[in-house]
């Protein structure tokens, strides 16, 4: 008898989800089909997207089996236009923060994609306050020997200390050395880029984490193994999209605002794009030499220094100025940076291979902690403030230890050989 009732629930089920999966789409095609959709053609799978300011060669690729297949604008609160570009054509839209916009592009005369922007956030995690504060939540925090900023919090009802805000992570992680310290269940498996490389690695989809008196539920975490032994967790921007973040280097606080403080009013403002809606860009012109460029960097507070493209900063051009620095010609030979009208020298940097042509430039937290700032991810815009630690010494490169041993050792040589010959003539 049981068997019998397992039975039939098991094919009440599968009636129920198939008549779900057909009102699905046929209400798919319903939306579709209520007005004559407008048509993009093209001949190629890449499809560029201008977001606003940000411009993402190749980034769509068209793909008809999803009906539809959806694209969230990095900054939905914000009114601004959304252009798709193929090989062939264009269509723009001027976006509204909670509406939709549909279209077809049609690849080679023959596939249909069916398309959606909507104008919403992507799995926004829920927020709440506690006690159901009201007005901006101040969090303190302290800035690292290795330049970065720690904040303390709760996650799932235990402590953890060391959380590290990386602007340049694009979610929420936790060191595999930390997860003993507090229950979560790994419910999932997701793809972690990093400095480990690509990988997969366990994740959990429902976790309660609260900082200050903000509390976000349904957090996703996933596990890496390449965080400093004394970091529990790392946050990124993805908790404030909807937010106003200011980091106060002054008072080493964090404040979270849902309408800008009036003291923006003191900073100077940036247009900023978000990549992938979480990881803030700036606009900056970087100049080595004779060579200026104008680009996108990424504001990084997870990095500890600046990053350059290796083909903008080689190997040869920063010893030469090393050795430039020891005669005492190092600004000529020093890269320069702006950010509109703040102009920053002499900075540490280090350099890899980035892989692509034009500006590449991650900004790191030596530099950045020289400003306070006001990161609007609802609107579009940085506002910044030189702070108290404008004015303190940059650390040194490796390249300047390395280039004045060389050198020193080059003299302990040279009067050497100065010695024995004297020595010899006698």
């Amino acid at each position: 008898m049981v068997r019998m009732q397992l039975k039939q629930t098991t094919v009440m089920l599968s009636i129920v989800r198939k008549c779900m999966t057909t009102f699905l789409l046929f209400y798919v095609r319903l939306v579709f089909a209520q007005s004559e959709l407008p048509i993009v053609r093209s001949t190629s799978i890449p499809v560029d997207i201008r977001d606003g300011n940000h411009l993402k060669s190749g980034y769509w690729a068209t793909m008809p089996e999803r009906k539809p297949d959806y694209y969230y604008p990095e900054i939905p609160e914000k009114p601004h236009k959304v252009t798709f570009i193929t090989d062939q054509d264009s269509i723009s839209f001027d976006i509204s923060y909670g509406q939709e916009y549909n279209f077809i592009i049609l690849v080679n005369g023959k596939d249909s994609c069916y398309t959606r922007i909507s104008a919403r956030y992507k799995d926004p995690d829920t927020y709440t306050r506690k006690n159901a504060g009201t007005g901006p939540d101040t969090i303190p925090f302290t800035l690292g020997d290795n330049h970065k900023v720690y904040v303390k919090a709760t996650l799932n009802g235990s402590d953890v200390k060391d959380i590290q805000l990386d602007l340049g992570a694009g979610g929420t992680i936790i060191n595999k050395t930390s997860v003993k310290k507090v229950k979560i269940n790994f419910d999932e498996r997701v793809t972690l880029v990093n400095s480990d490389g690509v990988n997969q690695v366990p994740s959990a989809s429902k976790n309660l984490l609260q900082i200050g008196n903000s509390v976000w539920d349904s957090v996703r975490i996933a596990v890496a193994g390449n965080m400093n032994d004394n970091e529990d967790l790392l946050i990124g921007n993805s908790l404030f999209r909807d937010k106003i973040l200011e980091i106060n280097h002054d008072q080493r606080i964090l404040v979270l605002h849902d309408t800008l403080p009036s003291r923006a009013v003191f900073y100077s403002p940036h247009d900023v794009v978000l990549d992938g809606g979480i990881i803030p860009y700036v606009k900056v012109n970087l100049t080595i030499g004779k060579k200026s460029q104008n680009g996108w960097a990424m504001f990084d507070t997870g990095a500890r220094t600046s990053i350059l493209n290796s083909t903008d900063a080689p190997m040869t051009y920063r010893i030469m100025g090393e050795l430039a620095g020891i005669l005492g010609l190092n600004e000529t030979m020093t890269p320069k940076l702006a950010i509109d009208k703040h102009h920053l020298s002499g900075f540490e940097y280090k350099t890899r291979d980035m892989g692509k042509k034009g500006l590449s430039i991650i900004l790191g937290n030596d530099l950045l902690k020289r400003f306070n700032l006001i990161l609007d991810n609802k609107n579009g815009y940085l506002y910044l403030q030189p702070n108290s630690l404008t004015n303190i010494p940059y650390r040194k490169r490796d390249e300047y230890y390395v280039i004045r041993a060389v050198v020193a050792m080059l003299v302990l040589i040279a009067l050497v050989v100065i010695f024995w010959k004297s020595k010899r003539a006698k």
